[in-house]
């Protein structure tokens, strides 16, 4: 799995395409090819599933882990250490539970100011 098929460029399976196109998304994003967004201000699909691949679906901070009945996800959030939304480079993003992650020091209203400033619904007139 994982490996093209050299003579009509396809792939064994959707699974093996789909498994390709995460690993050559994220060698880019690692090697600054990509900055990494979805849009404006979401971080892509691709890096959210490779944290919750790296950190084991659990909260890098206290390992909670535990999954919502009703949706069977665990609403884990990726925080941006430097409280730069625009940083996505791996050594700035961690994985947290909402609890670990309304502790830090940049969460929310802690980083006014240095958040998103062309979103004026985070600032008042």
């Amino acid at each position: 799995m994982g490996k093209e098929i050299p003579s009509n460029k396809t792939y064994c399976s959707q699974q093996c395409l789909s498994e390709f196109r995460q690993k050559d998304y994220i060698e880019k994003w690692k090697n600054g090819l990509i900055d990494g967004f979805s849009g404006k201000y979401n971080i892509s699909k691709r890096i959210r599933r490779y944290l919750f691949d790296k950190y084991n679906n659990q909260c890098s901070e206290c390992g909670w882990s535990k999954a919502n009945i009703a949706t069977g996800k665990i609403p884990l959030e990726i925080h941006h250490k430097d409280g730069d939304y625009t940083n996505n480079q791996e050594d700035n993003l961690t994985l947290l539970c909402p609890n670990c992650h309304s502790l830090t020091p940049t969460y929310k209203a802690a980083n006014m100011g240095n958040g998103r400033k062309d979103r004026k619904k985070y600032y008042l007139n």
